[in-house]
């Protein structure tokens, strides 16, 4: 062989073995247990709350052929209704390996479900309380059948546990990699004829009260910090207050 050929040839068989050996330990899951670390974070969904101010839940039975479709090693299937205004919203919380999760969208399953977009998908952004954002993508879609027409809305994101921050990446498989446990969640709702705007969905005011809990039970660590740092503000104002009242009482004096 040339030489002027064989150094190329040496590095480009070292990248085909180095990206084959990516594929194999990443990918394929050759050195774990297939879903093992997705199903210990699966384990936190016990902890998302039932009933949570006037909303009450109730489980959903999900088809195994959902589930193994939409790659959730565990999940959370849940219609909430508003005791007050009769409202509902469908909470699809799953956590999988991200080739899965990633791959599955509602512009995707929709579709296949018989119903059609209805227009395109934009980004809804959400402030918690925490001070930390989150953003949703979310889209309208159409089913017109023998029972008439339904319209829903639904938002949706992923949230990757290392990172503990909800997202819209506009290419998922790209921006999560190979990640052997990757959340996401949809909140769904019907949407009503006067509603011109995402904020004006149900969906979008339930996952605002919510997500903070859901991020409670996901990522109790993150949580315990910001209590924490809420205690100790609180005792730091106590304290300048009575540092305050003291000055005001000697200079009375």
């Amino acid at each position: 062989m040339d030489r002027n050929l064989l150094l190329p040839a040496l590095m480009g068989g070292i990248l085909i073995v180095s990206l084959c050996f990516y594929e194999q330990v990443y990918m394929k899951d050759y050195w774990g247990e297939p879903g093992a670390e997705a199903a210990e974070m699966g384990k936190r969904f016990a902890q998302v709350p039932k009933v949570i101010g006037d909303w009450v839940g109730q489980d959903l039975p999900v088809d195994e052929i959902v589930k193994n479709t939409a790659g959730a090693v565990n999940y959370v299937s849940r219609r909430y209704k508003n005791k007050k205004t009769g409202r509902e919203v469908t909470l699809w919380l799953i956590v999988g390996h991200s080739r899965d999760v990633c791959r599955h969208t509602p512009n995707i399953c929709y579709p296949a479900s018989g119903f059609r977009q209805d227009g395109i998908q934009i980004k809804h952004h959400l402030d918690l309380p925490s001070g930390k954002t989150s953003d949703f993508f979310t889209a309208k879609f159409i089913k017109d059948d023998a029972f008439g027409r339904r319209v829903e809305r639904v938002f949706w994101a992923w949230n990757h546990p290392d990172r503990d921050l909800w997202e819209a990446p506009d290419y998922p498989r790209v921006h999560y990699g190979l990640s052997r446990a990757l959340y996401k969640v949809y909140f769904t709702s019907d949407v009503l004829v006067d509603e011109n705007t995402a904020e004006a969905n149900v969906a979008a005011e339930f996952a605002e009260l919510m997500l903070p809990k859901i991020n409670e039970a996901l990522f109790p660590e993150s949580s315990a910090d910001v209590e924490s740092i809420s205690e100790e503000v609180n005792v730091d104002d106590s304290a300048g207050s009575a540092q305050e009242t003291v000055e005001e009482e000697t200079t009375s004096q």
